[in-house]
């Protein structure tokens, strides 16, 4: 079938049949090979310096390093002669103090010997009952003394001449309620009362 919209073509003739129906008239556009890569890129060139001055770096550190090790050994190895004259001149200026010391001896301890008076001490023990179970106390010696079943009141005087004296009373009494005290030249040096069936008290002096 004809096309009567095309002026180009003679009347009559056919169209061709390999040519497709509507394609474009001219040369085609040119296109690239299908897969076809990019051409690479120039490549840069690494710089060097950096590194240089890195390895410049170690290399003052390590002398710095090595150098301060070695003051410290030098410094080291001359303290013991400093110390060593310093001994020697505190021996040669002080050898009279280290025999001094040596000769001084601490005397041993003496107790004082006794000076006849002795102390005045006397015992006493009240209670509600008329009768004591016993009695304990120091003598004029600091030995234990007991007597046991004594009327109540109970009393006792003595001197004590020991060096170290050791003063003290103790009863029991029968009732329920029992007092002891301590007098020593004139002055009372302890006093205690216990109450209860038969309670017992104790008075002690620290001469």
């Amino acid at each position: 079938m004809t096309n009567p919209n095309d002026p180009n073509q003679p009347y009559g003739q056919q169209p061709n049949p390999q040519q497709p129906y509507g394609a474009p008239q001219g040369q085609p556009y040119p296109q690239q090979p299908y897969g076809q890569q990019p051409p690479p890129q120039p490549v840069k060139k690494k710089r060097k310096w950096p590194w240089i001055v890195l390895a410049l770096i170690v290399v003052f550190v390590i002398i710095g390093v090595a150098t301060s090790q070695g003051g410290d050994s030098d410094t080291s190895t001359a303290a013991p002669t400093t110390a060593g004259n310093s001994e020697g001149q505190a021996q040669g200026q002080n050898p009279p103090a280290a025999e001094e010391t040596e000769g001084t001896t601490i005397p041993p301890l003496v107790p004082a010997a006794p000076s006849g008076d002795g102390k005045q001490i006397t015992y006493e023990v009240i209670s509600d009952s008329p009768t004591l179970g016993n009695v304990t106390y120091f003598d004029e010696d600091s030995a234990i003394q007991q007597e046991s079943s004594v009327a109540a009141p109970w009393s006792m005087e003595l001197t004590n001449s020991s060096t170290f004296a050791i003063v003290g009373v103790t009863a029991q009494t029968d009732g329920t309620s029992v007092t002891c005290r301590i007098v020593v030249d004139g002055e009372i040096e302890d006093e205690q009362t216990a109450t209860g069936q038969f309670a017992v008290v104790s008075c002690n002096a620290g001469l």
